[in-house]
């Protein structure tokens, strides 16, 4: 299937620079990322906590952001807030942001659920 996306120019620009840089189109370069964000955000869809063990339930109530990932979008805050930040980064920072979204409010989910099922009490009461 064939469909026709509206890009902003600086996107366009850095999507075109990084095709470049891995010697692939920029056709392939936007098909993967759509593919990897597709992939990231129904993995984020799973089954819902109701369905889901008391330990499963505690352990997404758990959930954190990996440490690799956390770091690194440390780096791109600082590099943001200090203006220092290159249109790459910022859509990096821009993915992070939301990955770190999505995991706080699965976590959040988690948190309400145990709190739901009687396993905690409060927030304060995880690891």
């Amino acid at each position: 299937m064939e469909i026709s996306i509206k890009l902003s120019s600086t996107l366009y620009q850095d999507i075109s620079h990084l095709a470049q840089a891995k010697k692939k189109s920029v056709a392939t370069i936007i098909q993967h990322a759509v593919r990897k964000a597709v992939t990231e955000s129904m993995h984020g869809l799973e089954r819902p906590l109701a369905d889901c063990s008391d330990d499963e339930v505690l352990a997404v109530a758990n959930l954190k952001m990996p440490d690799e990932q956390a770091v690194r979008q440390s780096e791109l805050l600082y590099k943001n807030q200090a203006g220092t930040i290159t249109p790459l980064e910022r859509n990096e920072l821009e993915g992070l942001t939301l990955v770190y979204q999505l995991g706080n409010l699965r976590k959040s989910q988690g948190i309400a659920e145990a709190v739901l099922r009687g396993l905690i009490k409060t927030p304060d009461d995880l690891l």
